[in-house]
């Protein structure tokens, strides 16, 4: 049997060739069969599924929409196939159709692929209306033609969000602005960085008069070390807040009073400082003052009543005691003030009254007390009484001032002061005794003769003689 007869052979150059065309082939083969990048991927599922509605559009009132995906439908409640260049235009809200307009025609004629982003409001079907944020991009088509491809993204819960955020703001911008109270936003060196308008009402200085101003430069100077101290505290805090009543100068140069509530919020980076809130109170200030003097003394002659009397002299009593000193108690009591009433009436009895605490005073040091403590019954306390002799001498010399006419009606009428003095120390320090005894003495004055002094105590205290004591009065 014969063998077949074998292939011809091909010279070696020519074998190693078709060898690397062989290989060539195999490669571009495996090439041309290897699946693109993104092979498998559904780009029109993907467009349909995302949250947002994408588009192809031609541009102004006479290009038309070439694309739009179904999102259109959940977002605005139009079918792709009912939205058209025109229902565009109409769903746009009036206030956004002019702009948007505008910008179309400034943007024809560009050949810049620039992204634009754009917002505006359009009316969904069913009249909601739908804050749209437009991302898009021109382009032109192989004949020529302007088209937009883009993205519409609904925003319209971002912009009800900012909405409230900027009503809120400007809610509490109004707040502060029209409040009458100050605030006041310092940093820990009591730099203001911020201070509310109403700071022109309380001390008449504009707000960028005080920016980066020392909150402590119109601080009352007796006030000072307490607000350093306050502020030096409410700063080692987080969210600490301290309330203090000062004073602070006003622009005209007058001291007002301030209540004050400081907080710290430093820590906040929204405000990052020591926040005060602070008012006027120099009116309530003033009506204490008016409601405390009032209480604590006399409405006819405007001198201490019983009640500041007490108080003076249990304290003047406590500091003798710890310095070692005497003070003295002189009970004054008018002689023939019911002839007055009874004569000339109620009108000429108060304006004696008035008269004579008048003269009283004027006998008396700064540091002396005199108190109105009955109709016609009076109380002078003197502090430093060392010297029997100084005491009995004002007693002398407010006898004398009694003394002088008072004149009514231009009539002169006259009358006459018995006065009982009393030491401490001499029986007893407690106050209401020093006061019975000083009355005691005052009636063994009228018993003398009326119009001089009697004191109760010491020997070497009482008078030599009753004619030395209506000698030193007369």
């Amino acid at each position: 049997m014969k063998r077949p007869p074998a292939p011809p052979t091909l010279p070696p150059r020519a074998t190693r060739a078709l060898s690397r065309y062989g290989a060539r082939i195999r490669l571009r083969r495996r090439h041309h069969s290897a699946p693109p990048p993104h092979a498998g991927i559904d780009y029109r599922a993907l467009v349909e599924q995302v949250p947002a509605i994408t588009y192809i559009a031609g541009v102004g009132e006479s290009g038309e929409w070439r694309f739009i995906s179904p999102q259109v439908y959940p977002i605005l409640g139009f079918t792709p196939e009912e939205f058209t260049t025109r229902l565009w235009i109409e769903q746009l809200h009036p206030e956004d159709r002019a702009r948007l307009l505008r910008e179309e025609q400034a943007l024809l004629g560009s050949s810049d692929e620039k992204r634009q982003v754009t917002e505006y409001r359009m009316f969904a079907r069913d009249g909601r209306v739908v804050w749209i944020s437009d991302e898009y991009v021109l382009f032109y088509s192989p004949e020529g033609e302007p088209l937009y491809r883009g993205v519409l993204l609904d925003i319209t819960e971002r912009k009800e969000i900012q909405q409230a955020a900027a009503l809120q703001e400007q809610r509490f911008r109004s707040l502060v602005q029209d409040m009458s109270d100050v605030i006041a936003v310092f940093d820990a060196g009591a730099t203001i960085n911020y201070i509310s308008p109403s700071v022109q009402r309380v001390l008449g200085f504009h707000p960028e008069e005080q920016i980066g101003t020392s909150s402590l430069a119109l601080v009352h100077p007796e006030d000072l070390a307490g607000i350093r101290r306050l502020l030096a505290t409410v700063a080692k805090r987080p969210g600490d807040t301290k309330r203090t009543e000062l004073r602070l100068q006003h622009k005209a140069g007058a001291w007002r009073w301030i209540e004050m509530t400081v907080t710290n919020l430093l820590h906040d980076p929204s405000v990052g400082g020591l926040v005060s809130n602070y008012r006027d109170i120099t009116d309530r200030k003033t009506l204490e003052d008016q409601l405390r003097h009032r209480a604590l003394h006399d409405p006819l002659t405007g001198l201490a009543n019983r009640a500041l009397l007490v108080d003076r002299l249990t304290h003047s009593l406590s500091r003798s005691r710890r310095l070692d000193q005497r003070l003295a108690v002189l009970f004054i009591d008018l002689d023939g003030f019911k002839d007055i009433n009874d004569t000339l009436g109620h009108a000429a009895g108060d304006a004696f009254l008035v008269r004579a605490a008048q003269r009283m005073t004027s006998c008396l040091r700064s540091t002396d007390t005199a108190a109105r403590v009955g109709g016609d019954e009076f109380v002078v306390l003197l502090e430093d009484a060392a010297v029997i002799g100084e005491t009995t001498a004002i007693a002398t010399r407010i006898i004398e001032a009694i003394r002088a006419p008072f004149v009514w009606d231009n009539k002169e009428t006259f009358t006459q002061a018995s006065i009982g003095i009393v030491f401490s120390g001499s029986d007893t320090d407690a106050v209401e005794e020093l006061l019975h005894n000083a009355d005691a003495a005052m009636y063994m004055a009228k018993a003398s003769g009326k119009g001089r002094y009697e004191v109760h105590g010491p020997e070497e205290a009482k008078p030599r003689s009753k004619n030395h004591a209506d000698a030193g009065s007369r």
